[in-house]
């Protein structure tokens, strides 16, 4: 997905987040200073995740700071750890578990820093909306076919804090056939292999990385290893807005499943601002 010029102020505000929240007072215009120049040399042909992944680089590289959000990412984790219970008493309940499940994953992904203030997320409201609620774009039937005799699914993450809610559809669709890829290094609030052992993720299934250093999974930039699992499974899975604007794989087909929280993705995909999303797509 191509990069839009209304993505271009949406990286400006992440930008001013990052540099407000964890850049001393004195490097903050250093830092918006090279942002800018770098925006200036933006390719529009790109997706938005790679000029995220390029600020987080100068982060890194510059300033000497690995992962900004990592304090809040924890706190998110334990928080979504704390209604771990709830969430399985729902499951266990349902009429239909499988529904239920992948209700509560696409819920999770309300859980996304870069498309807001990280500090008033209504995760549990969302929960509720998403189990009331017909999804706006609804597969769901085709994705229950399509796992029924998978022997490999692959599971692309998305967020900190959201992989919980993952993990409970992850265990619902039988996690000794899944294998759950996440972020190489931090960037954004995006889940890495630290998020995933603090969850319990990587004791539920195997947990790899993907090789991702952007907030997506863009192909040419992950491993052999990743790329290999992605053709070869019987299923794909992907969590979140990111990885739809980075993904451009033919001849694979992948089940997207997000709640839309940017103007850009409701125009592309055709469905209403906080509306959510399990989509097929080849």
């Amino acid at each position: 997905m191509r990069t839009h010029l209304d993505c271009v102020g949406c990286l400006v505000r992440q930008a001013l987040d990052i540099a407000r929240q964890n850049i001393p007072e004195d490097l903050q215009r250093t830092f918006i200073r090279d942002v800018l120049k770098s925006l200036g040399e933006l390719d529009f042909d790109s997706p938005p995740p790679i000029m995220a992944m390029e600020m987080y680089g100068m982060l890194r590289e510059t300033l000497g700071i690995h992962d900004p959000y990592a304090e809040v990412k924890y706190d998110c984790n334990s928080k979504a750890l704390a209604l771990y219970p709830r969430l399985k008493e729902i499951l266990a309940s349902s009429a239909d578990p499988f529904d239920a499940g992948v209700r509560m994953a696409v819920a999770g992904n309300i859980i996304d820093f870069a498309a807001g203030d990280h500090r008033r997320i209504p995760v549990e409201e969302t929960l509720e909306r998403a189990l009331a609620v017909p999804f706006a774009i609804d597969h769901t039937d085709r994705l229950r076919q399509r796992v029924t005799d998978a022997r490999s699914i692959l599971y692309l993450a998305d967020n900190a804090g959201e992989i919980v809610f993952d993990r409970v559809l992850i265990e619902e669709l039988g996690p000794e056939r899944v294998t759950c890829a996440v972020r190489d290094i931090p960037v954004i609030n995006d889940a890495t292999m630290q998020d995933a052992i603090q969850t319990g993720l990587d004791k539920v299934c195997t947990v790899i990385s993907s090789g991702s250093p952007a907030p997506g999974t863009p192909l040419g930039l992950c491993t052999e290893e990743f790329r290999q699992l992605f053709y070869g499974a019987d299923v794909v899975i992907s969590k979140g807005q990111g990885n739809l604007e980075t993904l451009c794989a033919p001849g694979r087909d992948v089940f997207f499943l997000f709640m839309v929280k940017c103007p850009i993705i409701s125009g592309e995909v055709g469905a209403e601002m906080n509306s959510f999303i399990v989509m097929e797509s080849c």
